[in-house]
């Protein structure tokens, strides 16, 4: 039976299991883990066993990181393999030491055949059993590390890691959510293409009381008009060419969940009329049907352009956006958030190395800081796509600066630029007063996390003429 698998801790001591011989005194013990804790950089957690049965109950019972067995005589080698054996049975990631008495030269060799990391003999220096009891500890922590790698990226790919949120413009956005989730309020996520909102919708999901129950996703501008009418509210038999049997729409197939539909703002106006009947009501009728039915269904909305614009210009309904604008959340660009970078850059490494089955890969130097000052127009979904192509080029066991796109390192090869001695401008020589203006404010805009208020106080104008200026650009 195998222990279950759990998070690794990095910061956790490393559990040892030393399973004695019986003829070791109590001096050479105390001796033996002296050593134990000046060659680890982390601090030990030991428990010491003299038998095979105790060492089995241990080892069945809990985890462990380390086997120690001492090798008195040739005769204690088959007793020790078939504790290692039933141990890796169990816990197949832990590792295994035996100190051995240097006469057993055919001991030895069956200790390796068997898998054992390591074979230390009594004779050897005390220097350099440190140094290699260093490495153990070092590979150690280091399979740690790949076993949390793993772990995230499960979760990662299960989408069930809660957004990034070192910036205060996105810890301002979750904590709305947070505030939000537990009400049966409709959501209104509001953001540019790519920034996550299926994401955000998601977690919302997951932090509302309807966790436990369904959670279904529909994006209204990937369908025609009659087929998301149909994908939503299902349909009776024969109510239109092609309806051999009825069908259960998304709304009734998540009743006591939630129900994410993905850019409302290209919601025909048909079912803008049907979609406001249904929040008003709590029912619905079927394509082609006469019976009404009645669901409890959580509505989450996302739109990638205001819909207030799109009210203004007549193709929105005003009482449905009303009725849809209860707690609108807006998820701000990547380039508003550059403090979360790194860390979604990390998370979405890890994703890509699981789809792609690559080895983890470390960032060589400035990478993160070109990722960093990129503004990132296509926000989260752009990034992802360079760190896949980033991850595929790459040739060695990291990815250096040369395996970025070219227009990611642009705003680096700038700077360098003008390190050189060339212009010290991050524009055109030819630029016009303009087009500089608008460079200046997108980066204070920037630097506020795309709070006008605060960058209009820094650029010295009224909020209204920012906003003239910006819809100009």
């Amino acid at each position: 039976m195998t222990l279950p698998e759990m998070a690794p801790d990095l910061e956790a001591p490393c559990r040892l299991l030393i399973c004695r011989s019986g003829r070791e005194t109590d001096t050479e013990l105390q001796s033996f883990l002296n050593e134990l804790r000046q060659a680890s950089p982390v601090k030990i957690d030991w428990a010491l066993v003299g038998d095979a049965i105790s060492a089995q109950f241990r080892l069945s019972s809990y985890p462990h990181d380390l086997l120690v067995f001492f090798v008195e005589y040739a005769g204690s080698v088959d007793s020790f393999l078939a504790l290692w054996n039933m141990a890796r049975r169990s816990q197949p990631e832990m590792l295994a030491v035996a100190c051995a008495n240097p006469s057993e030269g055919g001991a030895v060799r069956a200790l390796y055949r068997a898998g054992v990391t390591e074979v230390l003999l009594a004779s050897d220096p005390m220097a350099a059993r440190q140094e290699r009891w260093a490495e153990i500890f070092r590979l150690l922590q280091h399979r740690r590390r790949l076993a949390l790698m793993r772990v995230n990226a499960t979760h990662l790919m299960q989408d069930t890691l809660a957004p990034v949120a070192s910036s205060q413009v996105m810890q301002r956005t979750l904590q709305l959510l947070h505030q939000v989730a537990p009400t049966p309020l409709p959501v209104l996520i509001e953001g540019e293409t790519g920034t996550g909102k299926s994401v955000l919708a998601r977690y919302l999901h997951m932090k509302s009381s309807r966790a436990g129950a369904t959670f279904l996703t529909i994006n209204c501008g990937a369908l025609t008009p009659s087929l998301l009418e149909s994908e939503l509210f299902g349909h009776e038999k024969g109510a239109f060419t092609g309806a051999q049997s009825r069908r259960i729409g998304l709304l009734e197939a998540a009743d006591g969940g939630t129900l994410f539909l993905d850019e409302i703002n290209s919601a025909p106006m048909d079912l803008q009329v049907r979609l406001l009947h249904f929040i008003q009501e709590k029912q619905f009728l079927r394509v082609g049907g006469n019976q009404p039915i009645a669901v409890d269904v959580r509505l989450i909305f996302a739109t990638n352009k205001p819909l207030a614009d799109l009210v203004a210009a007549g193709s929105f309904r005003e009482d449905l956006y009303y009725r849809i604008n209860v707690f609108p959340l807006e998820v701000p660009p990547l380039r508003a958030r550059v403090d979360d970078i790194p860390q979604i850059a990390g998370q979405a490494l890890m994703r890509a190395c699981g789809q792609l089955g690559i080895e983890p890969k470390a960032c060589g130097p400035g990478v993160l800081e070109a990722v960093r000052r990129y503004p990132w127009p296509g926000n989260l979904r752009q990034l992802d796509n360079v760190i896949q192509r980033s991850l595929i080029v790459a040739q060695g066991d990291r990815i250096e600066l040369d395996d970025l796109p070219p227009q990611v390192l642009q705003p680096t090869r700038v700077e360098a630029t003008a390190q050189a001695g060339g212009s010290v401008f991050p524009w055109p020589v030819d630029a016009s007063l303009m087009q500089v203006e608008q460079y200046w404010i997108e980066q204070v805009l920037r630097q506020h996390g795309g709070n006008r208020a605060a960058a209009a106080r820094q650029l010295g104008i009224d909020p209204s003429t920012l906003w003239r200026r910006l819809k100009k650009a």
